[in-house]
């Protein structure tokens, strides 16, 4: 949403999906109303659900992309599926058929925890261990569950966990084509992501220019001021390392910068660890695009090192008021070259090594899901956190649009898939920290003149809008289909989960928080409700009440 320099770079003729489009000017100059999906005209692109998480990425392996929405090719559209029925509100959830949630393992709450493991990933870590004496000897043989910090810091069995109403500073330290197509131009044109971009001379200078640009004080003030309490930053592993690669470092000064504007604005941090060492995912959000190499030896123990110096630095006790969590991986696949068993043990061992070096003890350590839903992680989470404080946390991410069977949905079809999301993640925070880290107000359905809505990126009837339109251009009746879901995705994240970040606080079109934020597609502030109780209340966000730091902790 990295790698070393022996991986492999996707070529021109690298397979993309055909149904990957831009509504709006195709040469990557201004700004695209969004990027929609239609379906795979070719390819092995995986599409398996509509509650099941994407990822937001571009190349896969073997040009396999799974979910993407970045560079723009011709397509057919969906078959608009057109309805004749108005849109409603959800009032009563019990009435609609809760979706199939496949993807996503049924949970039931823990009545009890299970003991703590004194060797978790014990497989793995024999394997790291063996491999690489010299960077596991300092881990302990169990992971602590809290380390002594320094006097400033605070201590708590039971860690108070803010609920966070956040967004996404994307494209901004980890640089993506498709939100960035102002720095991908000139001498920068024929790059697709970031080590080829870095790999350009001149890098280090456009770098620097975009980052002190893309993102100031301002923006975050902004931000806040529409009730947000927290940032989601990503942040690649060369900002730390980069040596043997021809990525530039110097994100990190811009990332403490973030941290200060933050704390500024009565704002959390959460420090997001986006492109590691291999490639996670062969999409072009880990910083490189191709092939997925993370899980080799080398790569997975730099991956826990740079963790380790993250964790030294953003886990001081000078950070505790505004650092709250620290993201290990982001987004990766459970497929092709990686193997779930292993992200599981690594995600034990690189846990305690971040717990080795924090003086924050109430800093959380957040997993994403590696699409396997947060159902997947509870074992783990029992093991690493039993009944101690709540310092394990999963990131699931959901969107709507990337998949053929989420785009054949309307706009009710939607929301009521997005109001059966609550019992699953309620399930799972429950027993850990369970945050979206990633959504999206975008969903490719067209508005009728009635205010019926059908599923596609294009329609005939007179009148009828797609949202795949130019944003500007956006109707009355697009803005309010829009600000429906976006509501009902709150009220879902508000009484099930310990926060969310929207995706992302710029980006083209609809993508765009800030975009939202202009045109009333989304509430301002975020806990306003035009349209309650689509998926049956609100209970946690009448019980938190005030918004910003005020309210209730997990």
């Amino acid at each position: 949403m990295s790698s070393t320099a022996t991986s492999s770079v996707p070529s021109q003729s690298t397979q993309t999906p055909s149904g990957i489009s831009f509504s709006g000017l195709p040469t990557g100059t201004g700004i695209p109303a969004g990027v929609f999906y239609t379906g795979y005209g070719s390819g092995t692109g995986t599409g398996t659900g509509s509650s099941f998480p994407r990822p937001t990425g571009f190349f896969g392996k073997n040009g396999t992309s799974s979910g993407t929405h970045h560079h723009p090719v011709k397509s057919r559209p969906v078959n608009s599926t057109s309805t004749s029925i108005p849109f409603f509100t959800l009032n009563d959830p019990a009435s609609t058929p809760t979706p199939v949630i496949s993807s996503v393992h049924q949970l039931n709450p823990a009545s009890t925890f299970v003991t703590f493991s004194a060797t978790p990933a014990a497989e793995f870590s024999k394997f790291l261990s063996s491999s690489f004496p010299s960077l596991t000897s300092e881990a302990p043989a169990t992971p602590t569950a809290s380390t002594t910090p320094s006097s400033t810091a605070t201590s708590s069995t039971n860690t108070t966990v803010p609920f966070l109403r956040g967004v996404n500073l994307g494209g901004w330290l980890v640089l993506e084509k498709w939100i960035n197509p102002d720095a991908f131009t000139g001498a920068f044109s024929s790059a697709i992501d970031q080590y080829t971009f870095d790999s350009i001379y001149g890098s280090s200078t456009a770098l620097e220019k975009h980052w002190s640009t893309f993102f100031t004080e301002s923006d975050i003030q902004t931000l806040a001021a529409t009730g947000l309490n927290a940032l989601r930053i990503p942040i690649g592993y060369w900002a730390y390392d980069n040596s043997g690669t021809p990525y530039q470092k110097g994100a990190d000064a811009y990332l403490e910068k973030a941290i200060e504007w933050a704390r500024n604005c009565g704002m959390y941090v959460w420090v997001d660890l986006h492109g590691s060492p291999g490639s996670q995912n062969g999409f072009d959000n880990s910083g490189q695009a191709g092939e997925v190499n993370w899980q080799q030896p080398a790569n997975i123990a730099r991956s826990i090192s740079v963790l380790k110096t993250m964790a030294a630095k953003y886990g001081k006790a000078e950070y505790v008021d505004v650092v709250v969590g620290l993201e290990l991986v982001n987004e990766p696949i459970s497929w092709d070259n990686n193997k779930f068993s292993i992200t599981q043990s690594w995600a034990q061992d690189a846990y305690a090594a971040v717990k080795t070096q924090v003086e924050n003890e109430n800093l959380v350590i957040v997993m994403h899901d590696a699409f396997q839903g947060a159902g997947a992680w509870t074992d783990v989470a029992q093991k690493l956190i039993s009944d101690g404080p709540k310092t394990f946390g999963v990131d699931m991410h959901l969107y709507q649009l990337f998949s053929d069977a989420d785009n054949a949905l309307t706009q009710a079809e939607h929301i009521t898939t997005a109001c059966g999301w609550a019992d699953n993640l309620a399930s799972a925070n429950a027993v850990m920290p369970t945050y979206v880290g990633e959504w999206s107000a975008a969903t490719n359905i067209c508005v009728n003149l009635d205010g019926s809505t059908t599923a596609g990126t294009s329609c005939s009837t007179y009148g009828c809008q797609c949202q795949s339109a130019p944003f500007d251009d956006w109707n009355e009746g697009m803005v309010e289909q829009v600000r429906r879901y976006v509501e009902a995705q709150l009220d879902v994240f508000e009484s099930s989960t310990s926060g969310y970040f929207l995706w992302s606080a710029k980006g083209p079109g609809g993508w765009g928080f800030l975009n939202g934020i202009g045109n009333g597609a989304i509430p301002n502030p975020v806990t306003e409700r035009k349209y309650p109780g689509q998926c049956g209340g609100g209970k946690r966000r009448d019980v938190r009440g005030m918004l910003g730091r005020s309210g209730e902790v997990f």
